[in-house]
Order: C-alpha cells, then structure tokens, then sequence
C-alpha cells in the first residue's frame, strides 16, 4: 500500500519544471526521499493505517521499486522526459528544494552537497551558515552534531553520505538519540513549548503512535505552537488521530 500511494503521489507532481533561470531545472522537493516519507506517513496516519515501515526500509524500497535521478524519484515512464530535458539543461538542485530552516532541511541539504562530493566540517561549515536559515522556535543541533549523527567520514576527514548498510545502523541510532530526547524533554511538563526540537517531536510521535499511547501525543500536541502542527503535516495526522482516539 506504501508503494502504491508513492505511485499515484509521483503521477501528480511536477516532471522537470524549468527554472526561472536560462538552462536550468527547477529540482522538485516532492520526488525527494525525505518528503516521500513524510506523505507516505501523513497518508497511513489520516486513513488509521499504521505505519507500515521506517525512514530507512522506506528510503531502501523507494531505489527499488522506482527510478532515481539527481536525488529525486520517478516513474518508469517519466524518467525519459526528465533525462531528455536533463541532456539540455542544467538542474538547479540547491535553491528550490532545499530551504535551510530546521534539522530536517540540514539534512537534505546536506545530502545534496556531499553525495557532489565529499567535504571536511572545514570546507562545509561557511557554505552551511550561508545557507542557514533557521527558524527561531527550532532547537538545531550544532551542525558537526548533524554530520556525526548522520554521515560517515574518511580517513582524510570529509563527510559523505553513508552506503545503505551503514545509513541502516545510522538511522536506528539516531532514531533512538531522538525518542529518547522526547520523553527526556516533552513527554512530560507543562506550559506553551517555545523553542524544540521539532525532529525529536516527530521521532517521539511516532515512538508513542505504535505504542497506542495517544494521550502523550495529545499533551505534547497542545504545548506546540497552533501553526507548528498546522505547517507539518505529519504531526497532525498524528495529533488530529490521536485527539479522535483518546475521545
């Protein structure tokens, strides 16, 4: 069911949208693995489906079951409209995907720019702050944080992007780093939260989500910002479903 709603996700959104910039196309967030996730998620939670797999396996199963370019994903009868427009033009892959606001977004950027190539934190963290946009109620990790929790370095001390096997043990650190963080610092306490971690938010979401524990979601739910759960739509199906369970 996963594959399939990703399927009729890729029919609706954008091929290769040209740029506003002589010889370029614009890169579609949409077709990217992160944001694949996170409607494949919001879609399970808003039909009461559970979740039927993690970032990783999800991120695994999306080189299988479709074609990738340049970081984005697609049918096998829009890949020859893509890389016929791609012979020609030059994708803007930077500007148009990947505004640098929070963790998740430092994530994605940051992918982007190593799987070009390689780089040490010293080569990285100039072009990162030029980048970074960060929203103030969101608590971001250092960005050497960043790199560690989620990339791999060489014997040389540049960052890139793990292999699957290595981004499996990766994710599943991480994941736990983040849950654990949620009930250490939201699962419980009372009163508006006003800077957080939105990515320990989600992961904790979920963690309570498969535990049936709606009510922990519900009070975390009320402390965020109304436009925080409204903008994210992941953690509204998870809230709004959660509300309908408790009653």
């Amino acid at each position: 069911m996963a594959w399939e709603f990703v399927r009729q996700h890729l029919e609706n959104v954008p091929i290769a949208p040209d740029g506003n910039r002589n010889g370029k196309i614009d890169m579609v967030a949409e077709r990217c693995d992160y944001l694949l996730f996170d409607r494949m998620v919001a879609w399970h939670i808003m039909h009461g489906i559970p979740v039927p797999m993690d970032a990783h396996t999800f991120y695994e199963g999306l080189r299988t079951h479709f074609l990738q370019r340049d970081g984005m994903f697609f049918l096998p009868d829009q890949v020859a409209e893509y890389d016929e427009k791609r012979l020609h033009m030059e994708l803007d892959n930077q500007q148009g995907a990947f505004i640098v606001m929070d963790e998740k977004s430092a994530i994605g950027w940051l992918n982007v720019k190593l799987k070009e190539q390689p780089m040490t934190y010293q080569e990285i963290q100039p072009i990162y702050l030029q980048e970074l946009h960060q929203s103030k109620r969101e608590a971001m990790p250092e960005l050497l944080d960043i790199l560690r929790d989620n990339f791999v370095q060489d014997d040389k001390g540049r960052w890139y992007v793990p292999d699957l096997s290595n981004a499996a043990d990766l994710a599943k650190l991480r994941t736990k780093k983040l849950v654990k963080e949620f009930y250490d610092s939201y699962a419980t306490g009372r009163g508006k939260l006003k800077v957080f971690r939105l990515e320990a938010i989600r992961a904790g979401f979920d963690d309570c989500w498969s535990q049936r524990d709606y009510k922990t979601i519900v009070s975390v739910g009320d402390r965020l910002p109304e436009d925080v759960l409204q903008e994210d739509q992941a953690l509204l199906m998870y809230y709004d479903n959660a509300c309908n369970m408790v009653g």
